[in-house]
């Protein structure tokens, strides 16, 4: 079937008061940024019974750069393109070498980066679906997928509908764009599931390859049979990443000794299952010593404790290849011999139980805190550590 000349003239019609009903700055006046869209076809989306046809009309909502145009659109079923014509540069009739196929769905469709005459990009899928027959799969499910926030073609894609039958596999593009096509749009859901394939064996294994899904509300139907705006990121859930702060401290500079700075992990509990809260300067005596034996047990039996920073003068301090999860922040001043070991009789520190999250790669920066000072320069600057406080901070965990 071939579009006639009656119907071609209501075309170029409609073109132009497309194009002429398009809002234009005036001269001198801010550049237009709006990318041109498709607005119609011939035959019209969503329209099926169309019969063999041997052209095929798309309209644009203003004027465009043809040759940007015609490198995007494409075909499926796929057919080469005998001629074309145009008018007014809003209306592109493409002939076809060979018909397409009858009871066939069909999409008409421009890949994102054509242009309008002013040469802005268009940066999302444009389509048009219809059928020769009476059946028509007019879904389509689309947009990009990163690892770790970077397009990657490594990734992997899988569709399945709500029955968990895996309908579709796919690798996105080498942008990280993808699409599925010709998808029934009858109310179903959909979940989609982009995976990194970790042990390479193309099939995905939720124990071992890291992934990212879209689901629940991810249904087409005749209201909506498009999706192209999905976006999935991929990320390695055991990437560690980094912490940083930084501290001043209350009091006379010459008061001054090395601070020794750690982190803990959430799971960090006393005896009794509980965190501690608050200053230490405000908890019991009891309390402080058993903070300080869990400290000392964390400090020599935990692999999953970073090792702690000792900083000689107050400023910034760097955690790298830290674990994601939960953690919390505890710093002393070492007076006397550094053993990185917290004696809560001698040393002022800083709690901050948080806790605070740290994502998979992730980078976060801890609150500025301060140090109290003691107001007795001796105690500061004694080189004797009282043994019995001093053994009670290396007891066993309790």
């Amino acid at each position: 079937m071939r579009i006639g000349w009656a119907q071609l003239c209501l075309l170029a019609a409609l073109a132009l008061v497309l194009s002429c009903a398009r809002i234009k700055p005036p001269t001198g006046g801010p550049v237009d940024k709006e990318p041109a869209i498709l607005v119609a076809s011939v035959p019209a989306d969503g329209s099926t019974g169309n019969g063999a046809l041997e052209e095929v009309a798309l309209i644009f909502g203003e004027t465009v750069n043809r040759g940007s145009v015609l490198e995007a659109v494409r075909i499926s079923p796929s057919r080469l393109i005998r001629s074309v014509r145009w008018s007014g540069d809003t209306l592109l009739v493409m002939r076809l070498w060979q018909a397409l196929p009858a009871d066939t769905s069909v999409d008409v469709y421009l890949e994102p980066g054509w242009r309008d005459r002013h040469g802005v990009e268009q940066p999302e899928w444009q389509a048009v679906s219809f059928a020769t027959g009476d059946s028509l799969l007019a879904g389509w499910l689309g947009g990009a997928v990163t690892f770790k926030g970077t397009a990657s073609r490594s990734m992997h894609l899988r569709l399945s509908d709500d029955g968990a039958e895996v309908l579709r596999e796919g690798r996105p593009d080498r942008s990280g764009n993808f699409v599925f096509r010709h998808l029934p749009a009858d109310g179903r859901s959909w979940t989609l599931t982009a995976f990194q394939d970790v042990d390479g064996d193309s099939l995905f294994d939720p124990a071992v390859d890291f992934a990212d899904s879209l689901g629940d509300t991810l249904v087409l139907d005749v209201d909506l049979p498009r999706r192209l705006d999905l976006s999935l990121d991929v990320i390695d859930p055991f990437e560690p990443g980094e912490i940083t702060g930084s501290f001043g401290a209350d009091g006379p500079d010459s008061l001054w000794a090395p601070c020794f700075i750690r982190l803990l992990p959430d799971s960090f509990r006393l005896a009794d299952g509980t965190r501690p809260l608050g200053a230490p300067g405000a908890l019991p005596e009891s309390l402080l010593t058993a903070i300080a034996q869990r400290l000392a047990w964390r400090a020599e039996g935990d692999s999953l404790l970073p090792a702690g920073e000792r900083i000689k003068v107050p400023g910034s301090f760097t955690f790298d290849r830290v674990p994601p999860g939960e953690w919390w922040l505890f710093a002393h001043m070492e007076v006397g011999e550094e053993d990185s070991l917290w004696n809560p009789a001698l040393e002022p520190a800083h709690l901050d139980a948080g806790p605070r999250s740290l994502a998979p790669g992730a980078r976060i920066t801890w609150p500025r805190f301060h140090l109290i000072l003691p107001v007795d320069s001796t105690a500061v600057d004694s080189t004797e550590v009282d043994s019995t406080s001093a053994e009670s901070s290396r007891g066993a965990s309790p």
